[in-house]
């Protein structure tokens, strides 16, 4: 009867065998590695296009060697992300900076009112705005900054009350986001109404508030075309929210180098230029302002002229902000307008 070749092999031949065997397998270096990133935003609005279009192309630059896995619901509140990712309860999240306003003070160069063109140029001028003069102030110590972008700048929505001066939004309740855009409403005499913007339909639908200061391509995203009447928008927007990209670090530390460089190869200024997808939304949005009944419309002259007034310490406050930072304020706020305007 035939001996079984382990039988026929000495144990010295056997283990060199096996060890053979064991070379001959592909390396770990080879092995797939799964990112879990959280986005909050539904499935079809721009935010969740960005991450998916990116993040896929991370992948393809990797050889496949990491995949991003999305939650299908939120694995934290947005107030939440930043300890969402840094506790590692998510690899990957996007932080709408206004919730972290404490630590992260320069990025608020890119809310500003006036500093808008389209969402694209001005997150590409924000990036290169972080590189040049943010970076070396280390405000995302604790995680890995991937990308920063901004929405497409925030409009003035109203549900019944036309608008044509400053004095018309006295008293009225306007739902806001932190930041920017309440500092802004303040000014103009309105009962602010803090909201997230993925909350911003209750508010609006159950008649709380009398208007909303929002992007307006997120008007057909949260379904608010029946309760809207009047839209405004002006000439650099009445402001913008700065988003961020991070990555737990620890987990970051952990990718082996190619994987590192074939994320970074697809973040930072490519995310930037992913800002694009708010453009195309709002260029979709505005043939259903008109199917619905809205008037999407420039704010008037005076409306504009007494709000350039109203805001005129803004840009000071910030440079103000900036040196405490050690950050040359006025060149940092010349550099980012040179690019995003």
């Amino acid at each position: 009867r035939q001996m079984c070749i382990r039988d026929r092999l000495t144990p010295t031949l056997f283990g060199a065998t096996i060890i053979g065997l064991s070379l001959s397998q592909p390396p770990l270096a080879n092995a797939q590695t799964t990112l879990v990133y959280n986005n909050f935003t539904p499935p079809t609005h721009a935010i969740t296009l960005m991450a998916k279009r990116w993040s896929a192309e991370a992948s393809k630059a990797s050889n496949g060697k990491v995949k991003f896995r999305f939650p299908a619901k939120t694995l934290a509140p947005p107030p939440r992300q930043w300890s969402m990712v840094t506790k590692g309860v998510a690899d990957l999240g996007m932080l709408a900076n206004i919730f972290e306003t404490k630590r992260l003070t320069l990025t608020e160069l890119a809310t500003l009112p006036f500093g808008t063109s389209t969402a694209e140029k001005t997150s590409i001028a924000l990036w290169k705005t972080h590189k040049k003069f943010f970076e070396g102030a280390n405000e995302y110590k604790g995680v890995k900054l991937l990308g920063l972008f901004v929405h497409g700048g925030g409009d003035l929505l109203m549900m019944k009350k036309a608008i044509t001066q400053a004095s018309d939004l006295k008293g009225l309740k306007i739902r806001v986001s932190r930041g920017m855009a309440a500092k802004t409403m303040k000014a103009m005499g309105a009962v602010l109404v803090p909201t997230p913007g993925v909350k911003t339909f209750e508010v609006v639908s159950k008649g709380i508030v009398d208007g909303a200061i929002l992007p307006s391509s997120d008007v057909p995203k949260f379904k608010m075309i029946p309760y809207i009447k009047h839209i405004y928008h002006i000439p650099g927007k009445f402001y913008n929210t700065a988003f961020s990209i991070m990555m737990n670090q620890k987990k970051w530390d952990s990718l082996s180098k190619d994987v590192q460089q074939a994320i970074e190869s697809k973040a930072g200024l490519n995310i930037a230029r992913h800002a694009k997808a708010w453009d195309d939304n709002a260029k979709e949005a505005r043939p259903q302002f008109k199917a619905g009944g809205i008037n999407y419309a420039p704010a008037s002259a005076k409306l504009v002229a007494e709000m350039k007034k109203r805001y005129s310490s803004f840009d000071a406050d910030w440079i103000k902000i900036a040196e405490k930072k050690g950050v040359d304020g006025k060149a940092a706020l010349a550099f980012y307008r040179k690019h995003a305007m």
